[in-house]
């Protein structure tokens, strides 16, 4: 049997933030590219935008360092804010309640190492992640007609866009954010040219806000994910975006306008080159995943060649 949570991220209500599944039955297992196969199959049974798995650290293996994969339904993905937030709130309220432990750190196959810790705000958590770095980048207005009209966007006037290579992202800056926004599949038809259509995963559409310093919505398409409610790794980029705009201001309030909503509280780390994203929440679900015989083999095998 294996053990899921679901976990509502970047939220105190649940049914509110996004909600990743975590698998944490692994973390005694030593991480190996083996057991790829069976995350990317539990993580299309969920259904989630992400399911995060851990495992034995490969440097000094403790209850505080693991190993964290995260799987969207159809690919793993090199990094997830939210689904790294409710990993370290089940660690912190199931797994270590015991314990005086304030900070994990998670190692990565592709993103170095990421630490969570416990932040001064009563019940929220501090994800330091790396900083995004969008530069701007023009497209002619057969490319950008093909862009509003995939997403739904009427009135509403594009007034930058910019690309983050770090995390693949496109950031589009809009006059103003509305609810009839709202991504079609073949977004992923749209040709953005060779510097951005072999690398392109998630596309950012962002504006001011009278409540908070932005809001934004994320739809990534390409990992078969239409629309992520509150994306933490989106932050990463839009954080940097709207410090340069704000005077660089390196501490923002951002409000993720989904159906779900979420908020992400933002600190630009500017001499380290981080983001620092805080954000509270709450577990929905803890059930048991049962696998059939020939997969409860193929893990003894791997734990007897670990």
């Amino acid at each position: 049997m294996i053990e899921i949570y679901t976990v509502d991220a970047f939220t105190d209500e649940i049914f509110k933030g996004n909600p990743a599944a975590v698998c944490t039955s692994f973390r005694d297992v030593p991480s190996t590219t083996d057991l790829d196969g069976l995350f990317q199959k539990i993580a299309a049974e969920m259904n989630l935008s992400e399911t995060a798995f851990i495992t034995q650290a490969k440097n000094s293996p403790s209850n505080k360092r693991y190993f964290i994969q995260w799987f969207s339904p159809t690919n793993e993905v090199n990094i997830c804010g939210h689904a790294t937030l409710a990993t370290a709130h089940i660690l912190f309220e199931r797994i270590l309640n015991d314990s005086l432990a304030t900070e994990l750190i998670f190692e990565t196959k592709y993103v170095g190492e990421l630490k969570v810790g416990k932040s001064t705000k009563q019940g929220q958590l501090e994800l330091n992640f790396p900083m995004g770095d969008p530069q701007p980048i023009e497209f002619d207005k057969q490319i950008l007609d093909q862009l509003k009209s995939k997403l739904n966007i009427s009135t509403q006037e594009i007034l930058a866009t910019q690309f983050c290579k770090r995390t693949k992202y496109l950031l589009v800056h809009l006059s103003s954010l509305d609810d009839n926004i709202k991504a079609q599949g073949t977004l992923t038809e749209i040709d953005f040219g060779e510097n951005i259509n072999p690398f392109i995963c998630g596309t950012i559409v962002t504006s001011t806000s009278t409540t908070s310093d932005f809001v934004s919505r994320f739809f990534a398409p390409w990992l078969g994910v239409l629309e992520d409610p509150v994306c933490g790794s989106a932050h990463t980029v839009l954080a940097v975006y709207w410090s340069r705009i704000l005077n660089n201001k390196s501490i923002l309030h951002a409000y993720q306008k989904s159906s779900r909503g979420g908020y992400v509280d933002c600190e630009l780390d500017e001499i380290n080159q981080r983001v620092l994203l805080r954000g509270s929440a709450i577990i929905v679900l803890h059930g048991q995943l049962f696998l059939q015989q020939d997969q409860l083999d193929f893990l003894k095998k791997i734990n007897k060649s670990c």
